[in-house]
């Protein structure tokens, strides 16, 4: 029986926990024990559906896995195409993956407002990726109106990231994405949904103790 199955998004969010994922020992940055993962049969989306859809029928796409994996994680952007609080949109979906015959072995992650805000960093493995030749991407983006001096994060993540890669048409998302993703920071995270994906997996795969 495999260990776990993530449900995302989209594909660009597909991308991005397989490059974190392809990392080597991953384990290390989440400080649990390593599990196999295989991101062509352990992470997945739905083509036909975006966030909408993973927030109205996870419990239907994840029905297929239930014999074959022994967790769930769910993982989609609070911004679905609603203005439902982040809380409510996790929690409405566990309860759906639950009373479908996850019971406790399942987990929602609704990151707020996007997935952007955990890869949009000022550090140089994001410059080099974004190919930005400035000093500072936080000074550039406040610049910009794009990420005001007393806010912890960009208002608009995923804009202020667009932004970046905009001026370099031959980047393409997907592949800027993973680049950050192998490369990510998670030292210091704040993100309430960051913490909470992390904290899911340690306590699903606690660090072995020697």
């Amino acid at each position: 029986m495999r260990e776990l199955v993530i449900l995302v998004a989209d594909g660009t969010m597909k991308a991005v926990f397989d490059a974190f994922f392809g990392r080597q020992r991953w384990d290390l940055t989440l400080q649990c024990r390593a599990f196999d993962i295989w991101p062509q049969e352990d992470i997945f989306y739905d083509p036909m559906e975006r966030d909408g859809g993973v927030y109205r029928r996870a419990h239907e796409l994840l029905r297929p896995y239930l014999r074959t994996h022994r967790r769930a994680l769910v993982v989609l952007d609070q911004q679905f195409g609603g203005e439902r609080p982040a809380g409510e949109v996790g929690s409405e979906i566990l309860s759906r993956l639950r009373q479908n015959g996850w019971e406790d072995r399942c987990e929602v992650v609704v990151i707020d407002p996007e997935l952007e805000v955990w890869l949009l960093q000022d550090k140089s493995h994001v410059k080099r990726a974004v190919k930005f030749s400035g000093a500072s991407i936080r000074a550039h983006l406040e610049e910009m109106g794009n990420w005001p001096g007393d806010a912890a994060k960009p208002l608009a993540p995923k804009e202020a990231l667009q932004a970046l890669i905009r001026p370099h048409r031959a980047l393409k998302t997907k592949v800027v994405y993973s680049r950050i993703a192998r490369a990510v920071s998670v030292s210091g995270c704040e993100d309430p949904a960051f913490l909470s994906f992390s904290e899911t997996i340690r306590r699903w795969f606690p660090p072995e103790v020697s």
